[in-house]
């Protein structure tokens, strides 16, 4: 396949596109709070595609993954999965075609990045919306993409540990907690790194001020990650799956989705009530 522009491209796919901005909720709070467009890119996650982009994924992550909430979670119920079926198809073109995706997903960046800069907000990258790819070891031309948009934020959420070792410049990295890698979040809180805890808690109820003994902070008030305080806990609040007899049983487990009444939590008194006005339900355009 040869890259000659966007449009072409969505032609040859049969997508609408590889990723953009304001495409769900998460990116939403980042216009809103954050003043920051941030480009997205969701692919298939761990192996639904056939091939593997979450590394270090716990059967836990893989059965609660983000990829069934939200309108992905509507359109698997109303069997429509047009939303599942197009992040298989840009999955498998970036295995199987690689230069080609890398190309276009250069093109989009480069809009996108003027398009924040003539709309007046900063801009960011978030390639690993539903996935846990290296893209520091993906290159086009001898560059990877950190090196070809220096002057450009990325960030992600990751799993793997190992993508702290010489981590580019401009990649902020917030790590995972699954409930079997505490040793490691540990040793990274202590370097400065923060580390992203799932609690179940309720959209309109507060998360507990501490877990472990470090500071919890609200991270569904924005999802831009580049600012926060270094050496804490990111609390995330469970969000619901399709299949709701598994979205139950990870909540009650306490594993990787940690209870509120947790004796490693500090719990806010009668877990009060508070104002999420910010709120948006989940959704992604396709």
């Amino acid at each position: 396949m040869k890259f000659i522009t966007i449009s072409d491209a969505c032609k040859q796919v049969g997508v609408s596109y590889l990723g953009g901005i304001n495409i769900s909720s998460k990116m939403l709070k980042n216009k809103k709070i954050s003043h920051n467009y941030t480009y997205i890119l969701y692919l298939s996650p761990a192996k639904t595609s056939g091939y593997n982009v979450c590394n270090n994924s716990t059967s836990e992550c893989r059965l609660g993954c983000l990829a069934t909430s939200g309108h992905a979670a509507m359109d698997l119920i109303s069997n429509a999965n047009i939303i599942k079926n197009t992040r298989i198809k840009k999955t498998r073109l970036f295995f199987e075609e690689t230069s080609f995706f890398m190309q276009w997903l250069i093109a989009e960046i480069k809009i996108y990045q003027n398009k924040a800069k003539k709309d007046g907000y900063s801009f960011s990258v978030r390639l690993n919306g539903t996935s846990d790819i290296d893209w520091s070891k993906i290159f086009i031309n001898g560059k990877n993409i950190f090196e070809i948009f220096k002057n450009v934020q990325f960030y992600d959420y990751t799993k793997q540990i190992s993508k702290f070792n010489e981590k580019p410049n401009n990649y902020h990295l917030t790590y995972s907690y699954t409930g079997l890698n505490w040793n490691n979040c540990k040793i990274l809180l202590e370097h400065g790194v923060n580390v992203a805890v799932v609690f179940n808690v309720k959209k309109n109820k507060k998360l507990p001020e501490t877990f472990e003994n470090y500071k919890v902070f609200d991270g569904d008030l924005t999802d831009y990650r580049i600012n926060d305080t270094k050496g804490i806990i990111i609390g995330l609040k469970f969000k619901e799956i399709a299949d709701k007899q598994v979205s139950n049983q990870l909540k009650q487990k306490g594993l990787f989705v940690v209870q509120p009444n947790d004796i490693r939590c500090n719990n806010i008194k009668d877990n009060v009530q508070v104002n999420e006005n910010i709120y948006i339900d989940e959704l992604e355009l396709v």
